[in-house]
């Protein structure tokens, strides 16, 4: 049987190939490909120059380095390109002679028949953990890597022929992938990261990459709302709120049917709180039972599983206030999701990097709230603000901060004893953060060290 890495030198071969991009993954790509396939002509490109005094590249000539604003100019020079997860090539010039991957597309040619896919918007990091957790609780082998933090790359030499993947995938993986993994999860899209991919048509594209290429053998979960029959080659699965699905919500529980026999969950057993996360729970589920494992046996770890960090993550009581960590949410509809899974809610942090997001959805579900004290922080803060006020929102609500310190000034002055005050900003991270999690512990530590 041939392995990933005889896949890659028959892929690479005396060709020129440029890693573009050198972060994380990019950073994986060049260890893999130094350690294994040494004999590759590989050159390196990235935005920032400071990163070419990476000690990794020392060995490499600086004609084969290339960093600064014009890293994209010379494309036309390599026969084949692997590029990082957010590098835009929307407006380079590439030679048709020149191919363009990834290391998701790489991996996924290969490996697809052992993978389980999961996207969307929100829920992925959750739904992709809990897949890994009932499988190490099943005692299956298995791996997770992906968007979770875990280049592909890095997990190879472990993974044999019966390893099964869990790939978190994020639509800027999954924007150039040839090929769809063999059980593929669609749990939700919601507008996101329209920054890069300028419309919500490109981003929703992307996403849904991930059961285009799939073959009859395949399987998809999805959420009801995103059938599209054009797409869907193979077995579909469908999960939501309403009983003609495989699974729904019946009351307060998770109730999966298959071959017309249903079997149920009490939700009150999960340690994940909130309909959102029902959703996830059954695209787990029937992703694994579309594995060969029985829905039995996987219903019985289902209450083991304990919510990831950021993500509706209860830090603590401090002087009369209950501090939530929700900094993963950076779209309207996980921010409304927080608000109902909490119910009455106090003081409530809203806004961050703005990314061109319709927030009017959150702006009319707000008015419906008795959330007393709204903190409204970066840009978008202020056009969810300016989208309250033009509704008629009571003033008294209204509170302005420009950073994280001084939104706790005014919790310290505003919040009720006993009341829940909430981060769940509705916006990217990357005005005052190096990402969702930086915000997040930040957080963490301030409502620690909370007093009045």
């Amino acid at each position: 049987m041939q392995s990933m890495i005889e896949y890659l030198k028959s892929v690479l071969e005396s060709k020129k190939v440029l890693i573009l991009g050198f972060g994380k993954e990019g950073r994986s790509t060049l260890e893999f490909l130094d350690k294994y396939l040494p004999e590759v002509d590989i050159s390196i490109a990235d935005a920032n120059k400071d990163l070419k005094n990476d000690q990794l590249l020392s060995k490499y000539p600086e004609s084969n380095l290339f960093f600064g604003d014009d890293y994209l100019n010379n494309l036309n020079r390599f026969d084949f390109i692997i590029k990082s997860p957010g590098v835009n090539l929307r407006n380079a010039l590439i030679s048709p002679n020149t191919e363009v991957s990834s290391q998701t597309s790489l991996f996924l040619d290969f490996y697809h028949n052992q993978v389980i896919g999961v996207t969307g918007t929100k829920g992925k990091s959750t739904t992709s953990s809990l897949i890994y957790f009932l499988l190490q609780k099943l005692n299956k082998k298995s791996v997770l890597l992906g968007n979770i933090g875990k280049p592909a790359f890095n997990s190879i030499k472990g993974i044999d022929e019966d390893t099964i993947i869990v790939y978190e995938l994020s639509a800027h993986q999954l924007e150039s992938i040839k090929t769809s993994p063999k059980v593929a999860v669609l749990l939700n899209i919601f507008p996101e990261h329209l920054d890069y991919f300028t419309n919500f048509e490109s981003y929703a594209n992307a996403k849904f990459n991930i059961i285009k290429f799939q073959t009859k053998d395949g399987s998809t979960v999805i959420n009801k709302k995103l059938i599209t029959k054009d797409l869907i080659n193979g077995k579909t699965l469908s999960f939501g709120l309403e009983s003609n699905n495989n699974a729904f919500i019946e009351g307060e529980k998770i109730v999966f049917v298959k071959n017309g026999i249903r079997q149920s969950f009490n939700c009150n057993n999960l340690k994940i709180k909130g309909t959102h996360n029902w959703l996830n729970v059954m695209a787990a589920v029937l992703s694994l039972n579309e594995t060969g494992i029985a829905i039995d046996d996987i219903l019985q770890y289902l209450n083991k599983f304990k919510s990831l960090p950021h993500r509706l993550e209860f830090i603590g009581e401090f002087s009369g206030v209950k501090f939530y960590n929700d900094s993963i949410s950076t779209v309207p509809e996980s921010t409304i999701e927080a608000i109902k899974t909490l119910g009455k809610i106090d003081t409530l942090l809203l806004g961050g990097f703005d990314r061109g997001i319709d927030y009017s959805i959150l702006a009319d579900y707000l008015m419906k709230t008795d959330v007393n004290n709204l903190i409204f922080m970066g840009k978008a803060g202020g056009r969810i603000l300016n989208l309250l006020i033009t509704r008629g929102v009571d003033e008294k609500k209204i509170n302005v901060a420009n950073n994280l310190e001084e939104a706790f000034l005014i919790i310290k002055s505003k919040a009720k004893i006993a009341s829940i005050c909430l981060l769940s900003p509705a916006a990217s991270s990357y005005d005052k953060f190096k990402n969702f999690e930086h915000r997040g512990d930040f957080f963490r530590g301030l409502a620690a060290s909370f007093s009045r």
